[in-house]
């Protein structure tokens, strides 16, 4: 017998064994796949409108249906890892940002065909990221997908814009990502990450206005900006590609830190659950339904 044929049986016997320890009747290992998924936001400037990255699949399962870039995690890298690395292979662009913000393992979610032949299942369990992406670099199609593109979120009325029948929980994570992004600005310096490395105040303001849909005072506003300790300093220098302009020139500022802060500003639409000031900070990763998705009818 050669050593292929010894090599061909013993593996075989192996496989085997493995699917009578790990999937028995009693499963007492069942198999389960971690997996990362993307919501990628971005500023569209000229509609002033916040945008998310979706692609259409072109495989199985839920092929034709939107979904959110993601993949599975490799047995050599962290979620981190895997969440970039998976990000710039199905769109060819990189974020500027990027932070994991919720698991989601229900058991109904994903239940994925792992060997046709008997029919064995795994449940996948995936690691939701937020992102930001701040160039224009022209988006790149992989081959599992048939079309990708910047879709608007508006706060009402979201089937408007984007397509409600998306893959797998895909839309329910993105109603959270979007919520989770509304609620932060109220307590973290994340605004800033829209915006490139110099920045003015008003700048500032319009990314709240624009992810908020509201108007802002300008003087109360900003007052409130310059308060927080650690978050932007002034820049003597402004950036290298600005525009001459007549009068007075602008006031340029930097990141210094993303801090976390007692609430800077109030969203004057964040009410909506907002009845115990002093356990709104506490119950706040739970808080998903802050700004509610009202579905067109």
């Amino acid at each position: 017998m050669t050593n292929n044929i010894m090599f061909f049986l013993y593996y075989s016997l192996l496989s085997k064994a493995s699917i009578i320890i790990f999937m028995g009747k009693s499963e007492r290992f069942p198999v389960s796949l971690n997996a990362v998924n993307v919501v990628c936001f971005k500023i569209d400037w000229e509609e002033k409108m916040l945008n998310v990255l979706l692609l259409k699949r072109s495989i199985v399962p839920q092929k034709n249906k939107w979904s959110l870039p993601g993949g599975f995690v490799q047995g050599n890298e962290t979620l981190e890892e895997a969440a970039r690395r998976i990000f710039v292979t199905e769109t060819g662009i990189s974020p500027a940002y990027l932070s994991q913000f919720r698991s989601y393992s229900d058991i109904k979610r994903d239940n994925r065909i792992i060997n046709e032949h008997s029919g064995q299942k795994a449940r996948v369990v995936t690691t939701a990221f937020t992102a930001i992406y701040t160039s224009d670099e022209e988006l790149q199609l992989d081959d599992d997908s048939e079309d990708i593109g910047w879709f608007k979120i508006p706060r009402r009325y979201l089937s408007r814009s984007i397509p409600e029948n998306m893959a797998f929980d895909h839309h329910d994570m993105l109603v959270e990502a979007s919520n989770r992004l509304r609620i932060s600005l109220e307590y973290s310096g994340l605004a800033t990450r829209f915006l490139p490395e110099h920045f003015t105040l008003g700048q500032i303001q319009d990314i709240y206005e624009i992810i908020w849909e509201v108007e802002l005072d300008p003087a109360n506003f900003r007052e409130k900006l310059t308060n927080v300790e650690g978050w932007i300093k002034e820049s003597k220098a402004g950036p290298k590609d600005a525009e001459p302009r007549r009068g007075k020139p602008p006031t340029w500022y930097k990141e210094h830190d993303i801090p976390q802060f007692d609430r800077m500003i109030t969203n004057p639409n964040g009410a909506v659950i907002r009845e115990k000031e002093s356990e709104y900070q506490k119950n706040l990763d739970n808080l998903t339904g802050e700004i509610p998705i009202i579905k067109e009818k």
